[in-house]
């Protein structure tokens, strides 16, 4: 049988799969897992039956072989799940391959298709009518008063709209299901089932498009100067400059030719913001694409976006893989985020870079805005690589927020700190809020306080399944490891000196929330973060919750740093800001800065004026400086400088090889191997390792990491990465070392 009428799947779109199979070194099947919804991909079950040709008189049957045989004649066709269940016989696999191989029974494969369509009961007439006969019929029922007034609805209903549905009338006749079957039963009415939408569209008031200042008009001039020389731009505008408005001409004009658009945004949490105003301007042409849709509501899109329902599709990194028929323009906004690049599983793929080139595939212009551009976007940008245009000022001439930072130290020296707030962040919070303003904080950890020590021995507690320290959460009142999920109730013994010695240390987003509650009790406090967005529209019910100013105080991680736009926001403080520069990588300083001026921008962004305080405990460290000063160019070239000194992106390609294995001597022994094996082979690259990561076991699996640096300008990526494969085919022959996992990251 043919599963679908027409195909579901793009020749542009298998051509990127296979494209980023090869450049993410995975499987063109890890790519259709990752890119095609789960209800596409039918699934199978077994069912087994008695052979018809059977002859029974020549077989001989064991006991357990006998009751599946009576089982199958009594029943007939039987899934092996329910065969089980009513045998009750363990180890039924090894019975069925005896009874196959005697050629009693025979097995074939049902397929069962996932993805339902939707249907909605509606009600019409059964036979064609004038009204002479509608008058007979209605005269018929003069002995059902309740079928009478039913039937008058009906037609009374007809009269304003085409259909009706079966809930629409029972409400409005006020009648039961057994009323509206005597109707059916008599031949009156009929049913039918309509296919519906599981997708809701736009109902609301349509807009004109918002005029573009002088500023923004310029740079849309330069934007289309910039696409006839070059097929990518990075528009590169402040924070509040209106980058979006242009974004919008440009998706207006594309949508004005017949084409499609696809516009990327890095979390789920701009989605609704930004589709809220895409809606008002261009109706139903949009449609919203991520994780939090289900398999049915995706396959809707799916075939919305197939058929151009949709000329514009909004949505998170795996948007990209839709089948768009006709990509006239490409937008990847706050392109920077690291976001946008996939961890795990495979493929670990860039959806930035993917969707570039999707793009020069598809022979669309690709727009790439920020107001922090990636490292390497600049590079490409300033090595003509890329367009490029800077949009220096913000939207209707307001100013950028004043940025100020205060030495916790010296407070901490003077025991003025209140818990985690400086006295200058609590003066400003105070004033902020008797001016009916609202306020964002900003901490990059989730949870109450990131671990227990204890004061007597400093052991810690840790996780069972990786190297590291429960997080504590006080609303689940339990700790939990934020890599695999392993929780335990909170311990007031410490498990070493048995003394009740627990104390709490560092702190998160959850404590910083009750804490707020204690120094402004009368104000409304939120917080966003992964444990209070685990919900289909948890993100946008706490952003609507802010705009509609039901809250004062916004509390978040790197959720609230990303193009988020309220007009009441006047204050932002960064509770911790040398938290963010202390991490062992080489985007560290980069990434710091990218946030710290990212969530300095959601301040201020309408009339009122914005203030910035930024809390740290070196406040003349480079990055903080950057921020305050406006001094992004000059940290960019001492990063640029560093990064060729060292080896790194943009002037190196990197791919990282990831050995684990259950047991600690084998992942460093298959590391090992696989780095003796790849090292003399390389024609380009370096490789380094293996070494034990920061984290050295994550879900009961001990890691190795290999890092392998190949020039950009050298040639020798195909050949360096077929080696890689090469040798991880080897190590797979190994009989000692085989069940080492082997996870390749390129571009990590």
């Amino acid at each position: 049988s043919i599963a679908e009428q027409e195909p579901i799947v793009t020749q542009h779109q298998l051509s990127l799969w296979k494209w980023m199979a090869e450049y993410y070194m995975c499987t063109i099947g890890e790519v259709m897992q990752a890119a095609m919804p789960a209800a596409f991909k039918l699934d199978s079950e077994a069912q087994l039956a008695l052979r018809p040709d059977w002859d029974e008189s020549d077989t001989e049957l064991t006991n357990e072989e006998f009751i599946v045989v009576e089982t199958l004649r009594h029943e007939g066709t039987l899934s092996i799940q329910k065969l089980g269940t009513k045998t009750e016989i363990g180890k039924l696999h090894r019975i069925i391959n005896g009874l196959i191989g005697k050629e009693v029974v025979y097995m074939e494969q049902e397929l069962k298709e996932r993805y339902k369509v939707r249907t909605e009961t509606h009600i019409k007439l059964a036979n064609d009518h004038t009204d002479d006969s509608l008058n007979d019929l209605l005269d018929s029922l003069s002995r059902s008063p309740k079928q009478q007034h039913t039937l008058l609805t009906f037609l009374h209903l007809k009269e304003t709209q085409q259909s009706i549905t079966k809930k629409q009338l029972m409400d409005e006749a006020d009648i039961s299901a057994a009323t509206l079957k005597g109707l059916l039963d008599k031949g009156i009415l009929q049913t039918e089932d309509v296919a519906i939408d599981r997708l809701d569209s736009y109902t609301g008031p349509m807009l004109d498009h918002h005029a573009l200042s002088i500023a923004q008009k310029k740079a849309k001039a330069e934007v289309e100067q910039a696409f006839e020389k070059h097929n990518i731009c990075l528009l590169h505008g402040v924070t509040g400059s209106g980058k979006t408005h242009i974004y919008f001409e440009l998706i207006e004009e594309a949508v004005n030719k017949g084409k499609q658009v696809l516009y990327l945004l890095p979390e789920i949490a701009l989605t609704g913001q930004i589709i809220e105003r895409m809606r008002k301007y261009f109706g139903d042409k949009v449609g919203i694409y991520h994780s939090k849709f289900n398999d049915q509501e995706r396959v809707e899109i799916w075939q919305k976006v197939m058929h151009k329902e949709y000329q514009i599709v909004l949505g998170a990194r795996s948007s990209m893989f839709l089948p768009f028929q006709d990509l006239g323009l490409l937008i990847v906004d706050e392109e920077h985020d690291n976001s946008f690049k996939q961890f795990d599983p495979a493929p670990r793929y860039q959806a930035r870079d993917s969707a570039l080139y999707m793009a020069a595939q598809s022979g669309c212009k690709a727009l790439l805005g920020t107001a922090t551009p990636s490292l390497e976007s600049w590079f490409n940008a300033q090595t003509d690589k890329y367009g490029y245009v800077y949009l220096a000022e913000r939207h209707q001439g307001v100013k950028l927020p004043s940025i100020e930072v205060v030495d916790i130290k010296r407070h901490i020296k003077r025991k003025e700190m209140k818990s985690h707030f400086s006295p200058p962040l609590i003066d400003a919070m105070k004033l902020a809020l008797d001016r009916k303003e609202q306020v964002i904080l900003f901490q990059n950890k989730r949870g109450f306080a990131p671990y227990l020590i204890c004061t007597n021995c400093s052991w810690i507690p840790k996780c069972k399944n990786c190297d590291v320290s429960l997080t504590y959460h006080k609303f689940t009142e339990n700790m939990r490891c934020h890599y695999c999920g392993y929780s335990v109730p909170v311990m007031d013994d410490c498990e070493v000196c048995h003394q009740q010695s627990m104390k709490l240390q560092g702190f998160g987003t959850e404590k910083i929330e009750e804490e707020l509650s204690i120094f402004f009790p009368t104000a409304n406090i939120g917080r966003m973060d992964q444990d209070s967005t685990r919900s289909k529209d948890g993100h946008t019910h706490i952003l609507n919750s802010f705009r509609n100013h039901e809250l004062d105080i916004l509390v978040g991680t790197q959720m609230v740093t990303k193009g988020l736009d309220f007009e009441k926001v006047s204050l932002v403080g960064i509770l911790s800001a040398d938290q963010l520069l202390s991490f062992p990588d080489h985007r560290a300083n980069e990434r710091a800065f990218q946030l710290m001026e990212q969530v300095s921008g959601r301040a201020g962004r309408h009339q009122l004026p914005g203030r910035v305080i930024i809390q740290a405990m070196d406040p003349e460290n480079e990055v903080i400086q950057a921020v305050v000063q406006k001094e992004w160019k000059e940290l960019y070239k001492n990063e640029l400088y560093i990064r060729r000194q060292f080896q790194y992106p943009p002037y190196h390609r990197l791919i990282q090889v990831t050995v684990k294995h259950r047991e600690r001597p084998l992942a460093i022994q298959a590391a090992r191997t696989l780095g003796d094996l790849i090292r003399p082979k390389l024609i380009a690259g370096k490789l380094l390792g293996p070494t034990t990561p920061l984290i050295g076991r994550i879900k009961g699996m001990y890691l190795q990491d290999i890092l392998i640096k190949i020039p950009r300008d050298k040639g020798g990526l195909l050949n360096d990465k077929n080696v890689i494969s090469w040798a991880i085919e080897i190590l797979k022959k190994n009989a000692e070392l085989r069940s080492a996992q082997v996870n390749i990251n390129v571009d990590p």
